[in-house]
């Protein structure tokens, strides 16, 4: 993939309140991991502080991903909010595990 083209993840307000963001790519380079904080940022901003991450179209993971995703969980714990991750199978259940992330985030 070419490094400037750029990514967007989509996010949604559920009827219930709900925030999700779509990680509908891997979250495996700078771009990507930049695109998770853009999403998380717009929805952080709306005054959402409890977010959900549908990670079930991700294949693959490393350390972008991950770090952003502990960013993203440390801001929400600060504000007595929370970060779900919904979806996450294979490699990327196989990682958080790995690392022991599904001690500290919530992982369905």
């Amino acid at each position: 993939m070419d490094k400037y083209i750029d990514i967007e993840f989509p996010t949604h307000i559920e009827s219930n309140g709900e925030a999700i963001i779509d990680i509908i790519e891997d979250l495996d380079s700078e771009q990507s991991g930049e695109a998770l904080r853009i999403a998380f940022n717009d929805l952080f901003d709306k005054g959402k502080k409890n977010i959900i991450l549908d990670m079930s179209q991700v294949e693959v993971i490393n350390s972008y991903g991950i770090g952003k995703i502990l960013i993203c969980n440390k801001k929400l714990q600060e504000e007595k909010g929370k970060l779900t991750i919904l979806g996450a199978n294979g490699f990327v259940e196989e990682i958080f595990k790995l690392l022991m992330l599904d001690k500290i985030l919530d992982i369905r």
